[in-house]
């Protein structure tokens, strides 16, 4: 199908703005591709704060997006996350001139704003300009958010009456939420605190979009996007996903040649390797990654594990990796595994014939990355909305074995040797049934990203943004 680029004589620019973490800016990086692919006659801007502006700049300017930065100084350098979105609000006065000054410079071309899921404020700047259109991307998946949103918006969380230690959710009295899979921060929420406030203006300005995008796919989350559509029944929804990141093109020679970690699951048999990644924010504990080792060798099968430093019973990084005395020494020596420190080519593991399962932190990138290859998971979720993606992931998919939950889990090397079994072991029923479902779940990733119908990614998009173009122009009659 053509690009569709005369939308009653004026011109779209189409502007970007993630919030400041790896894991929002990725899926951006994506959407930004998607709209020049939809519009390659359309402006496309990335918005980005002074900490991270270079980098982006360095990968996207080739591709003929623009990059504006906004000056961004929290006063505080070691915040908490928290500290961190609450400052972002101090972000409202530069922006608001940003999209000022680009009505000003050319007042025949329609701005869509589309914000990340924490910059939802933005929803309210320039709000009187029919030129400009407010649209907010949940960068996690349709389910998943909508628990995670739904939670917040029911503080303070009541109990089930039959049982202590699950909540119902108001919005859906079908779910129920296990204390387990809700962060200290939630489960003390009254209403009143700092992330009760923020979480909620968030969830208020969603309200007053004019279109919220969904990392994910239709047929993919089903039930996720019905919640979400239920839920918020007067904001046009549009599952632009999945937004990910193809494995490299290079040539298979090339590929391994630069990594070595490629190059020794290239000597690996089949579905024979676990992948092992808490991804690039979170880390377990020394006490959790000197069990997992020890279970990961018990297990007796191959891994690579991508270690990041290992943090103390404080929360603070420690000296030491955690990993018990030569372990990875012995494990490379033996041809067991691999430990990698700090980061690895994923989506190439991934995409591996040698990689079988992935043992993740249930993120929504990792998740969607691995079921785009194809690959089961055993999941330890860690923190905020991965404790419902993991949940969909078992409950719904049946593509996951669930091994932990939370930061503070109590995993012993027994339990990750079994967890692993399950997901790679020859004879394992489990195993079986994943490895289907995980394949259909490929299926309908691959016909989201390589088509061009109106239930793909492209065919989404153009779909939103033809709808953000009527919007403006109903907006100026």
């Amino acid at each position: 199908m053509a690009p569709e680029t005369d939308h009653h004589g004026r011109a779209d620019h189409v502007v970007l703005f993630p919030f400041m973490a790896q894991g929002h800016l990725s899926p951006f990086r994506c959407l930004a591709a998607l709209v020049r692919r939809c519009r390659p006659d359309a402006r496309v801007t990335f918005v980005a704060t002074s900490g991270t502006v270079d980098s982006i700049r360095a990968h996207l300017e080739d591709e003929g997006i623009s990059v504006h930065a906004l000056p961004f100084r929290p006063a505080d350098a070691s915040q908490q996350l928290i500290d961190l979105f609450l400052a972002s609000e101090s972000l409202r006065p530069a922006f608001h001139q940003f999209i000022v000054d680009l009505r000003r410079s050319d007042p025949h071309t329609d701005v869509h704003v589309v914000a990340d899921m924490f910059l939802a404020w933005t929803a309210d700047v320039a709000r009187g300009d029919p030129g400009v259109t407010h649209s907010v991307l949940l960068t996690t998946g349709g389910y998943a958010s909508a628990i995670y949103f739904s939670l917040w918006n029911s503080v303070p969380l009541v109990r089930k009456d039959d049982d202590d230690e699950c909540f119902r959710l108001p919005s859906f009295p079908g779910i129920s939420v296990h204390r387990s899979q809700i962060t200290n921060h939630l489960a003390a929420a009254d209403g009143g605190d700092a992330w009760s406030t923020f979480i909620r203006r968030q969830i208020a300005a969603f309200s007053r979009a004019d279109a919220l995008l969904v990392n994910t796919v239709e047929k993919l989350e089903p039930k996720g996007l019905s919640m979400l559509r239920q839920w918020l029944n007067n904001v046009p929804m549009f599952p632009v996903g999945p937004l990910l990141r193809a494995a490299s093109s290079s040539s298979l020679e090339e590929t391994t040649s630069s990594s070595p970690v490629l190059a020794w699951l290239d000597k690996q048999p089949p579905g024979s390797v676990l992948y092992v990644s808490f991804g690039s924010l979170y880390t377990i504990s020394t006490s959790q990654t000197t069990e997992l080792a020890m279970g990961l060798e018990k297990s007796g099968h191959k891994f690579v594990w991508v270690v990041q430093p290992a943090t103390d019973v404080n929360g603070s990084e420690s000296r030491s990796s955690g990993l018990p005395d030569g372990f990875a020494q012995r494990m490379e020596a033996a041809g067991r595994g691999l430990v990698v420190r700090c980061w690895a080519p994923q989506v190439e593991i991934l995409a591996h014939p040698a990689t079988g399962g992935f043992l993740t932190h249930c993120g929504w990138n990792s998740a969607q990355e691995s079921l785009a290859c194809g690959v089961p998971m055993v999941g330890w979720s860690l923190s905020a909305e991965q404790f419902y993606n993991a949940k969909l992931l078992v409950e719904e998919m049946g593509v996951c074995v669930e091994l932990a939950r939370g930061a503070a889990a109590a995993v012993t090397r027994d339990e990750v040797a079994e967890a692993v079994e399950r997901v790679l072991g020859v004879t394992s029923r489990v195993r079986a049934a994943m490895r289907r479902k995980a394949a259909k779940m490929k299926e309908v990733i691959d016909a989201a990203t390589d088509g061009d119908g109106e239930e793909s990614s492209l065919g989404v998009t153009r779909r939103f943004l033809d709808a953000m173009a009527r919007t403006s122009s109903c907006s100026r009659s």
